[in-house]
């Protein structure tokens, strides 16, 4: 049976303390619907740069922008990485709605999307040989890491043996069950290439599970970016049993990126909150919240959409989106059934 190993430091205690703080700050900032939809949208395009700058992409937050927001086809490696990154992003935001556990076959959708038309040996398949984790320096070669297995069917056996530890009810903090998740797939590396990425959506996945809204509100990985190397070394340094180190790291990255989030918000405010007066600062639900979300990944939606994803009725569905369109955040196009909603162009500007 799994079961990891790690200290209830003082200093894990003061980093979940702080996360609570500042995530309780954050969430408690009600934005009116443009704002919120603008955070949204940056922190997304901020996630895709930074996760695919760990890995050694070129391109800068500019121009990573420019990349998301074309509709043209990616033609370089650097440029599909960072679309296909996007892309899982929204995927992991609207399939965590779901409420559907930890499983293999993510973890397998999740490296598909990332490696979607780059070129590599079977994108979302296991390996099915060895692999050394490491870099190269003046001296030679540096070995930081030898994956534990080198089979697909090894590889899927401990993968499956750590969701069912993070699938059942705990009373450990789902912020610490996060670092685990983290640091385990990373250490069993099931993966030629692409496993920092998917670790990354994959354990923003797991934050989503548990109602910390990553991406929505804030992102994991500018604090890697800052020192990639700290953030391997601190990443293995849990290889050998105990996971503390990696922990307390992990824990101050998620502070360090709550704190930045909440500069976010408090600089979009007083950039906006001026032109925006009376009837138009007009708030959403939790549940029409989830259903913009929705619109952000798949651009037009129909009422089976938001049945669909969201788990609810027809009925319901339609009232959701009805309400959105009353307050001005989405428009209907067409009045036969075949009608669809997408984002109200005013709110976009």
């Amino acid at each position: 049976m799994y079961s990891p190993k790690f200290q209830f430091t003082p200093t894990l205690i003061n980093h979940l303390t702080t996360i609570e703080r500042l995530y309780g700050q954050l969430i408690g900032e009600r934005l009116i619907p443009s704002l919120s939809l603008r955070l949204t949208q940056e922190n997304q395009m901020l996630a895709t740069h930074y996760s695919t700058s760990i890995e050694g992409n070129i391109l800068t937050p500019h121009e990573v922008t420019n990349i998301l927001l074309d509709d043209s086809i990616p033609t370089t490696k650097s440029e599909k990485e960072v679309k296909n990154y996007f892309h899982a992003l929204n995927y992991v935001s609207v399939t965590s709605m779901k409420k559907q556990d930890l499983t293999v076959d993510l973890v397998l959708k999740l490296h598909a999307y990332v490696m979607d038309g780059i070129e590599i040996k079977k994108p979302g398949q296991f390996r099915t040989s060895g692999v050394i984790v490491g870099h190269r320096n003046m001296s030679g070669l540096v070995v930081k890491h030898n994956p534990p297995a080198h089979s697909a069917t090894e590889i899927r056996n401990l993968i499956q043996k750590v969701f069912d530890y993070l699938n059942k009810p705990s009373e450990i903090s789902p912020l610490i069950l996060s670092g685990i998740l983290h640091h385990e797939l990373a250490f069993i590396h099931p993966f030629f290439d692409g496993n920092g990425r998917v670790t990354r959506l994959l354990t923003a996945y797991y934050l989503l599970l548990n109602g910390y809204e990553v991406t929505k509100y804030f992102i994991l990985d500018d604090y890697y970016d800052l020192d990639r190397l700290e953030y391997s070394d601190k990443l293995h340094s849990a290889d050998k049993g105990d996971k503390t180190q990696w922990l307390e790291y992990f824990l101050e990255g998620i502070s360090h990126s709550l704190k930045a989030a909440l500069e976010r918000v408090k600089d979009l405010t007083e950039r906006k909150l001026e032109s925006i007066k009376g009837e138009k600062r007009v708030l959403v639900s939790k549940r029409e919240e989830d259903v913009l979300q929705v619109v952000l990944e798949l651009k037009m939606i129909k009422t089976s959409d938001v049945s669909k994803h969201l788990g609810v009725s027809r009925q319901q569905a339609q009232s959701l989106l009805h309400n959105l369109v009353e307050k001005g955040i989405l428009e209907r196009i067409g009045i036969t059934k075949s009608s669809y909603y997408q984002l109200n162009n005013k709110n976009q500007e």
